[in-house]
């Protein structure tokens, strides 16, 4: 991918987490100030298709990311400098935390709702030696824009459902020091393929271990979510 590619990839990405519209190099050429005309834009546009990064929705002339063009995103992401949550945001975490730390479950269930309200996606925070859950954020999908186009979200009642049967393969591959993510049909549960994971996973009181998980759609933000459960880790540790 050329540096010029890797540019207009990158925007079309930002701009659609934002606005869940199809960009199109009209959009490209009049907005971003891209040294080219709306002809070799589109040529490029053409070419992140042809290899996978962008498609076109049928009644649209614009392009939208796929979820190769989420995989690479993100793999940039994480090898940059990760982006720091504000300083209001920390001490919400702080507060949720602090007053809970001996508490396994009331810790996890003030988890799930404070990540949900930081990351506006569904959130998931529980107790995996005992299966035990807490889900919060349900009204974060009928706010999107996917449930306002008319999108099918039935597939999450029996996610939260059959949770406990398949979080332990996502497990197998979250460092313990870190968070993973996963991508559409990266994740291993047939319930999420049309959504992305991020979780992660840290000690809880007791000797007992904690998993937290934010789901959402693919269009997702990934920068702002992956530091809200990095610094959640990172405070669990630190207990």
């Amino acid at each position: 991918m050329t540096d010029r590619q890797a540019k207009i990839l990158d925007t079309i990405i930002r701009e659609y987490v934002k606005t869940a519209e199809p960009v199109s190099s009209a959009w490209l050429a009049e907005e971003c100030g891209f040294d080219c005309s709306p002809a070799t834009l589109r040529a490029e546009m053409n070419t992140l298709e042809e290899e996978g990064y962008l498609q076109q929705p049928h009644t649209s002339a614009g392009r939208i990311p796929t979820d190769q063009a989420y995989r690479s995103f993100v793999n940039n992401l994480l090898a940059e400098k990760q982006s720091e949550l504000p300083e209001k945001d920390k001490q919400l975490i702080d507060r949720t935390i602090t007053p809970a730390k001996d508490n396994p479950y009331q810790l996890s269930h003030n988890l799930a709702k404070t990540i949900a309200q930081l990351t506006d996606q569904l959130a998931i925070s529980g107790i995996v030696d005992t299966n035990e859950f807490f889900k919060s954020g349900f009204n974060n999908i009928f706010s999107s824009p996917e449930f306002q186009l008319g999108r099918e979200w039935g597939q999450f009642g029996s996610l939260f459902d059959e949770f406990e049967d398949f979080y332990r393969a996502l497990l197998g591959d979250i460092p313990d020091d870190g968070v993973t993510i996963y991508i559409g049909e990266e994740t291993p549960a047939e319930e999420t393929q049309d959504e992305s994971v991020i979780i992660t996973r840290y000690p809880l009181p007791n000797g007992l271990e904690g998993l937290s998980a934010v789901i959402g759609p693919t269009r997702m933000r990934y920068g702002r979510n992956l530091a809200v459960l990095k610094y959640i880790n990172g405070k669990m540790k630190g207990l």
